[in-house]
């Protein structure tokens, strides 16, 4: 028996939706401070979307984003063992102080796979429109 893949996770602190078969969309959730623990619930849900298929992963954050100091010491991807299939991750941010924070983090924490951090929902979703070039025959 096959087992069937949920299309939608709650987490506490975001929720996950596989809207397409090439597109993760993550959506955080305003007045809930991202911890550690939080941020391990959205990486074990976004693996388990993704299932070791080849896709791209859209990430909203709240205009005024509440977080523990400790989420930017931690390598989530590598301490939760990553997201098994994620071909790139886009993030929007939606103000200038998340952005910074995200540039700041990917330097310390940088991904094997490529991250673009965004102001705007529509610039990320631009980013992921392109799609990503074919490794030459030769």
């Amino acid at each position: 028996m096959q087992k069937e893949h949920p299309r939608m996770i709650e987490t506490r602190s975001a929720t996950l939706e596989l809207v397409s078969e090439a597109l993760v969309e993550l959506r955080f959730k305003p007045d809930v401070k991202l911890d550690v623990e939080r941020m391990a619930e959205v990486v074990h849900a976004k693996r388990e979307l993704i299932a070791g298929r080849h896709m791209d992963v859209l990430a909203v954050f709240p205009v005024e984003l509440d977080f523990e100091l400790g989420v930017l010491n931690v390598d989530h991807h590598a301490e939760h063992g990553g997201c098994h299939g994620a071909r790139r991750l886009a993030l929007a941010a939606r103000s200038a102080f998340n952005q910074r924070i995200f540039d700041i983090y990917f330097r310390y924490h940088p991904r094997p796979h490529p991250t673009g951090v965004f102001l705007t929902e529509e610039d990320a979703r631009k980013w992921l429109a392109v799609g990503i070039p074919e490794p030459s025959a030769s």
